[in-house]
């Protein structure tokens, strides 16, 4: 088994509860997220300065962590890129992601299933980050 990084260990136990509460979050709040983006889409300075802080968030993890070996440093090295992507889109061309949040809601399955896929990354990161390391 892969020895894991401390810089790996300590994004894990950032990113893994997170993501954990942002699927449970999504599974069980499902009927609401739409009136959530709604509100979210019509406040144009809540839109920017939450993509500023995505940005920030993102690019903190990356210059913390940039490393693509073990699974658990793919993971945290795609959710940093993932966050700077989407911050930068926030920031500069919001309306694509209402469009994509708008299509994915359409769809019950898709936001259970991304939930429920992000709640397991989540909880797979924790225990990553917060198991005793060998030796």
């Amino acid at each position: 088994m892969a020895r894991i990084v401390e810089s790996t260990r300590l994004s894990a136990r950032v990113l893994g509860p997170f993501l954990a509460a942002a699927g449970a979050v999504a599974v069980l709040r499902r009927d609401d997220l739409g009136g959530l983006i709604d509100a979210f889409q019509g406040d144009a300075a809540l839109t920017f300065v939450t993509g500023m802080l995505v940005l920030l968030a993102g690019l903190a993890l990356l210059a913390t962590h940039q490393r693509w070996r073990a699974p658990a440093e793919i993971a945290v090295s795609l959710v940093a890129w993932l966050f700077v992507l989407r911050g930068v889109f926030l920031i500069f061309a919001p309306e694509v992601v209402f469009d994509l949040a708008d299509r994915a809601l359409r769809s019950k399955t898709l936001v259970v299933g991304s939930g429920l896929a992000a709640v397991a990354v989540g909880v797979w990161l924790t225990l990553v980050g917060y198991r005793r390391a060998a030796g």
